[in-house]
């Protein structure tokens, strides 16, 4: 059984988190704080397996904890922000959640955080992205570090969303999202026109892909994909560029 940590800030982000995890029974909650002063007291008595760890805290980030705690312990972030995705991952973090926290993107990370081989950095800056010849149909990304080669199919890609420098690409077969240093104009330029459009400054999706369109709100919009169980919160503006290219 792994131990794991609790740290956030607000109270009800705990308990929602715990409850979630009481479904796993390889994980024991030891303890939950809501700051990382208070985190590195209870590290300094006993060190958890897991962390859990919230960024944008009113006494500190998260991010200062990293360099308190020993290399065994596995870090999965927590927040609101996915702006701090890069940072997290260059500090070797396992895995990083969006609040709310959905349980199917929970159970991956679980997976990966108590798979043996889960601790190590994270996006490999060095990539090669090859579109090869048969029809664009298939995408080949070399890791440099490990040599391993990962395949995948251009239907697969449901978006991409810009972090920096950095992006995240998502696929329809509920894997965890791959992260790259790869800009999302460097995507745009690489993939075949037509099939993939820009619908904001952060998101490149797949049309032939989106299945559903859910207006929740002037603000947020979802999109569901064709045989996915992944979505997509959109913008605004975003929105309002996707109604005009599904109209078009």
């Amino acid at each position: 059984m792994r131990t794991a940590l609790l740290v956030d800030d607000e109270p009800a982000a705990r308990r929602r988190l715990a409850e979630l995890l009481a479904a796993y029974p390889q994980i024991e909650v030891i303890g939950m704080v809501e700051s990382v002063e208070e985190a590195r007291i209870f590290i300094a008595v006993r060190i958890p397996d897991i962390v859990f760890l919230d960024v944008e805290m009113p006494r500190g980030s998260g991010l200062s904890l990293l360099e308190w705690l020993p290399e065994s312990v596995r870090v999965c972030f927590v927040t609101a922000y996915p702006q701090y995705a890069v940072d997290a991952f260059d500090f070797g973090a396992v895995h990083y959640l969006l609040k709310p926290v959905d349980p199917l993107r929970l159970d991956r990370a679980i997976t990966r955080l108590l798979k043996d081989d889960a601790s190590g950095p994270g996006p490999e800056p060095d990539i090669e992205v090859v579109i090869e010849a048969d029809n664009n149909s298939k995408v080949s990304v070399v890791a440099s570090q490990t040599g391993e080669k990962v395949v995948f199919q251009l239907h697969d890609i449901l978006w991409i969303e810009s972090m920096g420098n950095y992006s995240q690409v998502c696929t329809g077969d509920g894997q965890i999202p791959l992260v790259f240093r790869r800009s999302l104009g460097q995507w745009e330029a690489l993939l075949p026109v037509g099939k993939f459009v820009r619908i904001g400054r952060s998101q490149l999706v797949q049309l032939g892909r989106i299945a559903l369109v859910r207006w929740k709100s002037r603000d947020e919009t979802a999109l569901f994909f064709e045989g996915s169980e992944q979505r997509l919160a959109i913008g605004r503006h975003a929105a309002i560029r996707l109604r005009e290219l599904l109209d078009s």
